[in-house]
């Protein structure tokens, strides 16, 4: 079987027998996959440090003979993102990025723009001083991962008609997750709540930094939007996220 090399995140790994692993991975040109790494809990020279997540590796695997179970070979990590572990905030929020993008992502789906995404993310992190700062960058991601998907809810205009936000009396978003709603397109069984200037200001932000933030206090505007998000990304998941319901209590 040929062998070949790809850059990856380590998503998850559950061990199998007494001395396999069975990994998944997020690779740049491979896609999502799962390999078993066989011997590898005895094995520090193909395998030491490089079955957690949080860490970037150089992976070798050979495509599996009959089904979907890749085999790996070895891998080496090549970037790990040191301040994550220390906080338990950046530490739960980067476990939820992952377990996201494991549950949605599809195996065999071209995965480059989600591999630079999850990767800008885990860099970013470190970085975030405060709770409000790490729920800002989760609310980027999941924005941004969403309209990978296509299913971003619409903030530039009503999500069925078009009509922009500025002809808009009162800003109306589905709790479906479809976006912006207007008077004219608004349905009598669409569940509704309405959001500030402020918090669409933020929206437009997190979809694009070069937009900038609002000048009110940030607070409200990232619970509000927040909420937005999670309605989105409920239609997109179909179980609860363990590290979600962290990210609640901690954030």
């Amino acid at each position: 079987m040929a062998r070949s090399q790809t850059s990856a995140f380590v998503l998850r790994t559950v061990d199998y027998g007494e001395n396999h692993v069975i990994v998944h991975l997020l690779g740049r040109q491979s896609g999502r996959i799962s390999a078993i790494a066989y011997g590898a809990r005895s094995s520090r020279r193909r395998f030491s440090g490089c079955l957690e997540p949080l860490r970037v590796v150089e992976a070798t695997v050979r495509p599996p003979k009959s089904g979907d179970l890749y085999r790996l070979d070895e891998m080496d990590v090549t970037e790990d993102f040191p301040g994550i572990e220390e906080r338990l905030e950046t530490l739960t929020a980067a476990g939820y990025a992952t377990e996201l993008t494991r549950e949605t992502w599809r195996e065999g789906a071209v995965a480059d723009r989600i591999f630079d995404l999850l990767l800008q993310f885990h860099r970013h992190l470190p970085n975030c001083s405060t709770e409000a700062a790490v729920t800002r960058l989760i609310h980027q991601f999941e924005y941004r991962l969403l309209d990978l998907y296509g299913l971003a809810p619409a903030i530039h205009h009503c999500g069925r008609c078009g009509a922009a936000p500025e002809s808009m009396e009162k800003l109306r978003f589905s709790r479906g997750g479809e976006g912006l709603i207007c008077p004219k397109c608004r349905r009598r069984d669409d569940t509704v709540g309405i959001i500030t200037t402020e918090t669409l200001q933020l929206l437009h932000h997190l979809a694009d930094p070069d937009c900038p933030l609002p000048d009110a206090e940030l607070d409200a505007p990232l619970a509000q939007a927040g909420r937005v998000l999670q309605n989105a990304v409920d239609h997109l998941i179909d179980r609860p996220l363990n590290s979600r319901q962290m990210l609640r209590l901690l954030l």
